[in-house]
């Protein structure tokens, strides 16, 4: 399965069609991190592409708007989204480590520093880590930094990419 990952596009809804339209095939879905939830609402994406969405800190809740966070399961691998203000991203990935745990999560998906990061946590690492995570930030879209997993049940492969 192969997802695009956007968060913080702060008005760039062009920028996640355009990605969009660049990849050679349509991927199963998009991961959608927050801040610019208007700009999802608006983005025009072909039919049948799996959206999985939070909300950010310049999101406002109301009707239709996406929860705080999310918990799914996708190819054997349980996957925790969220913003990432809730759990003090911008002083570290402590927080979200914290949080994905607490979840069940392998992966972690999170937004809000607008700066690209991929960490892999080996089992065992910390002693309460009793399987491999992963914790991801694509980057803010409205500078241009995006996201893609391929996720299959035996493997995990991030990339970054810049529009």
């Amino acid at each position: 399965m192969q997802f695009l990952i956007f968060s913080d596009t702060h008005g760039n809804r062009r920028g996640m069609e355009e990605i969009l339209l660049r990849q050679p095939t349509l991927p199963d879905g998009i991961f959608f991190l927050g801040d610019g939830v208007m700009d999802l609402r608006r983005a025009a994406f072909p039919q049948g592409l799996s959206l999985y969405a939070v909300r950010g800190n310049c999101d406002y809740p109301g009707e239709g708007t996406p929860p705080l966070e999310c918990l799914t399961a996708l190819s054997g691998h349980t996957l925790f989204l969220t913003h990432g203000h809730l759990f003090g991203a911008k002083s570290g990935i402590s927080g979200l480590l914290s949080a994905g745990i607490e979840r069940g999560a392998d992966i972690v998906l999170y937004g809000h520093t607008h700066k690209p990061l991929e960490e892999y946590l080996p089992a065992g690492s910390l002693p309460s880590l009793q399987k491999p995570m992963w914790i991801f930030n694509p980057g803010s879209l409205k500078n241009g930094d995006f996201g893609m997993l391929t996720l299959e049940k035996k493997s995990v492969l991030f990339s970054h990419g810049r529009l």
